[in-house]
């Protein structure tokens, strides 16, 4: 029996389709590495496009002489409970570090006493083991008053293990979800401080990635003209899949779906050739029926909390004003600043903070007809089928 996931596979392989030329671009990116030239990327796209994916595969790839990290910081800030900081995102980027290294085995023999040391090194004062994070079996502790120390030692590891190996070429970093970095007290020191750690490595490439909209400000603060990186990194779009792509896509990996033509335009249309949507959508549909417009319709309209399950818990974590925000925009079809300040009931202040929250979080997107709407279809059609069956949107 054929399955198409909704979480992230074991098999990789198994379940991966397409992308060759989104794996042959950042590839091409990567392969400076071995130049002494270090790339450094933004990799953007809508929610359950596959970015996660795509990259878990693009690193499993990687031959044994480049070391690979992935840091989620959405599962850091979930583990704080929301309290995110510089020193806990450092911490567990040092973990990874090591974790790396000790899947080389001749490596990380050689790394141990100087890793050791080094933490050692940091042992100043005013220190709480309590923090559950080991690196080489050696509690790691929190930082209270040695921050410089802490980053400048995370920073510079990954280009000293490389100078240290005649077998590691390099090392490449993705910081996935970085758009929540925004989260931490100063996040533009915070994107300045690895700006001006990366400027001096030659062999540590870095992959920042997310679901964020292109006019966000979290953009802006880390690749606009005054940002950290200044346009320096090399932005690349995740876009969904094709009709064209989806439909070999479901003949290739479901459970032997058939469709109508209509039925078929109908379920491009409801997903958009985003994976997730596909997966999800064809999970709950009849494998020994064609589909036909109105099955896809009913399917979806019963079921439309399976499919939608990302917005759920999304839309949990949103304050009231941002779920206010939300609607206006779904039942006028956007609107521009103006608008929106004249008749939402909150103040400027809120409104611009609101925006930010939401674009940040590619909820949001500013279009050419210079009005703020919802960037994702799915989020309205939930919404939308909520309000129908019950009577008011989701609390």
């Amino acid at each position: 029996m054929k399955i198409m996931p909704i979480s992230m596979p074991k098999d990789i392989d198994k379940y991966f389709f397409n992308r060759i030329k989104d794996i042959n671009m950042i590839n091409t990116q990567l392969s400076t590495l071995k130049f002494d030239i270090p790339p450094q990327m933004l990799i953007t796209g809508y929610r359950g496009v596959g970015k996660t994916f795509l990259l878990r595969k693009i690193l499993k790839d990687q031959g044994n002489n480049i070391l690979t990290v992935f840091l989620d910081i959405s599962e850091i800030m979930g583990r704080q409970k929301g309290k995110l900081t510089e020193e806990k995102v450092l911490k567990a980027l040092l973990n990874e570090i090591n974790n790396a290294i000790s899947q080389n085995q001749q490596s990380y023999k050689k790394w141990i006493s100087k890793i050791t040391s080094n933490i050692k090194k940091l042992e100043l004062k005013n220190y709480d083991f309590s923090d559950n994070i080991d690196v080489l079996d050696i509690p790691l502790p929190v930082i209270k008053d040695n921050y410089d120390k802490l980053s400048k030692f995370v920073m510079e590891l990954p280009q000293k293990i490389v100078d240290s190996s005649d077998e590691i070429d390099g090392f490449i970093i993705v910081i996935d979800e970085f758009q929540l970095l925004k989260n931490i007290e100063k996040p533009d020191a915070f994107f300045w401080l690895m700006r001006s750690y990366t400027q001096k490595q030659f062999n540590v490439g870095y992959i920042f990635t997310g679901s964020v909209s292109k006019t966000s400000d979290i953009i802006n603060m880390i690749n606009g003209q005054e940002g950290a990186f200044g346009g320096r990194l090399i932005q690349i779009n995740i876009e969904p899949f094709t009709f064209d792509e989806t439909k070999r896509y479901i003949d290739e990996k479901s459970n032997n779906l058939k469709f109508t033509d209509n039925g078929f335009k109908r379920f491009y249309a409801c997903t958009r050739g985003i994976p997730l949507y596909i997966n999800s959508l064809s999970s709950i549909l009849p494998n020994n029926v064609v589909c036909d417009e109105d099955i896809i319709k009913q399917t979806l309209k019963l079921n439309i909390d399976q499919v939608a399950m990302m917005w759920i818990y999304i839309w949990g974590r949103l304050s009231q004003g941002e779920k206010d925000f939300i609607v206006y925009l779904l039942e006028n079809d956007g609107a521009n600043r103006e608008t929106l300040e004249a008749q939402l009931d909150y103040s400027k202040s809120s409104i611009s903070r609101f925006i930010d929250s939401l674009s940040n979080q590619g909820i949001i997107e500013f279009n050419r007809d210079k009005k703020f709407v919802l960037s994702d279809k799915m989020l309205q059609l939930w919404l939308k089928i909520k309000f129908e069956t019950n009577g008011f949107y989701p609390l």
